[in-house]
């Protein structure tokens, strides 16, 4: 269990995380009560979220003109990938094409990611961005579905400060070269603040709140639900996640992960359904 959630963690660490809309009592599945057999397909379904969504935020944060070249968003795609895009009725669309197999960040991604939303931001500073996955596999697992992501932007700071936010729903299908399949739906926020000291311009706050959760259910039965119930912060200059705490379910078996009060540390407080508290180095 232990394994599960850290390699969980990493990725949490540079991505989003997930809201799933409240379904009625009546209606929710039956969850089962054994032990879960796919936790390394989930991993992988963790895994290729984030990078799907990462990769979206990061393109659209470059291509868009709407944020600084700054932080992430001035990170560039492997040289293997190719970008392009087009602008038709005030719609800009791009495609994000990895070829045959590209790497990216040790992953080998194929296929590509069509995404297209307004090429300006509307009266509240918001751009609705719409993406598809085009024959996309991530390493050896075919990746289908879509997404929405609506993103919004605060440059109103006299000194230069920002902020922007990243709200994501998705629904993709994973299927293996066994016949195993999952599908993963997501709905998570990712917010971002560039704070400026107005007394030492070169001196600047960086850091990002992650919330919400997701939900996997895979065709052998096991179902995996995470829910971030205080906010993952993650700031600069650290490597790992500051505070917040996440809810992880796999089938019946419950754990909760705290990260602490804002201390830049590897230490987390890992709990189980029996209420057994653990220190995990992250």
């Amino acid at each position: 269990m232990k394994n599960r959630v850290i390699a969980f963690l990493s990725i949490l660490m540079v991505s989003s995380t997930f809201l799933i809309s409240c379904q009625d009592d009546d209606n929710d599945p039956q969850v089962p009560t054994t032990q879960v057999t796919t936790s390394k397909q989930f991993e992988e379904v963790e895994a290729a979220n984030t990078e799907i969504t990462t990769t979206v935020e990061t393109v659209f944060g470059s291509e868009s003109g709407f944020l600084p070249a700054t932080g992430k968003f001035a990170n560039k795609m492997p040289d293997c990938a190719t970008i392009t895009s087009e602008v038709i009725d005030s719609t800009r669309t791009i495609v994000i094409d990895f070829g045959d197999g590209c790497e990216v960040n040790g992953e080998t991604i194929s296929g590509s990611i069509r995404m297209s939303f307004a090429i300006e931001l509307d009266g509240e500073n918001k751009a609705l961005i719409s993406y598809s996955l085009e024959n996309f596999v991530y390493n050896d697992i075919t990746v289908s579905g879509s997404a929405t992501t609506t993103f919004t932007f605060n440059n109103n700071m006299t000194d230069g400060s920002y902020s922007s936010n990243y709200a994501t729903t998705s629904d993709f299908t994973f299927a293996w070269a066994d016949g195993m399949t999952a599908t993963s739906q997501t709905n998570f926020s990712n917010e971002t603040f560039f704070n400026i000291n107005p007394d030492n311009p070169e001196e600047f706050e960086y850091y990002s709140l992650n919330s919400g959760s997701s939900s996997t259910t895979f065709s052998n039965g096991d179902i995996y639900s995470v829910e971030i119930t205080t906010p993952l912060r993650n700031e600069r200059g650290c490597a790992y996640i500051v505070s917040g705490a996440i809810v992880t379910n796999e089938n019946s078996e419950t754990t909760t992960l705290d990260f602490g009060d804002g201390e830049c540390d590897n230490i987390a407080i890992q709990t189980d359904g029996d209420g057994n508290e653990t220190t995990i180095e992250l």
